[in-house]
């Protein structure tokens, strides 16, 4: 049995909704409107929420309204090991974050896999990971104020 593009394509409008109510209803619960002090705790997410749950109906239409054309196979023949190679790098980045941190697993994965597969210079896939790494932790650190875990490796540095 071939799983067709069009099947996916439902299934993942049908899956992003479900998040969205979820993600939705529980903002509500913590509150979505204006208090004294400013918006309620469930106030952005709620909206992102919505904002999901019309994009998901929006590519739900769009998968219904194109079903003759989604007609092909989800993966073509021959591109499985592609797909599991992706799938299993992706997992091994989320193994470096629980075991690194964020920081040190982004940077090696970047450039791990864009040195691997990308088909980047060693030099040129270890700047682009340290380069996107240094960014993000000046975006999430300082910018945002929103720290992520970083882990043992960057706790024995000294960076909390």
């Amino acid at each position: 049995m071939t799983i067709t593009r069009y099947a996916m394509e439902v299934a993942a409008a049908c899956a992003t909704a479900a998040a969205a109510v979820l993600i939705g209803a529980s903002s509500h619960a913590l509150g979505i409107g204006w208090s004294d002090a400013g918006p309620e705790s469930g106030y952005f997410p709620f909206y992102i929420s919505v904002l999901l749950l019309l994009g998901s109906l929006a590519n739900l239409a769009r998968a219904l309204a194109g079903r003759r054309r989604l007609g092909q196979p989800f993966i073509e023949p021959g591109r499985s090991g592609a797909v599991a190679v992706f799938a299993l790098t992706l997992l091994g980045f989320a193994v470096l974050c629980a075991v690194l941190g964020m920081y040190p697993a982004i940077a090696i994965y970047l450039c791990g896999l864009t040195w691997w597969r990308g088909g980047l210079g060693a030099g040129r896939a270890a700047a682009l990971g340290l380069g996107v790494t240094l960014f993000l932790y000046g975006a999430f650190e300082y910018a945002f104020q929103l720290p992520l875990p970083k882990g043992p490796l960057l706790n024995l540095l000294g960076v909390y």
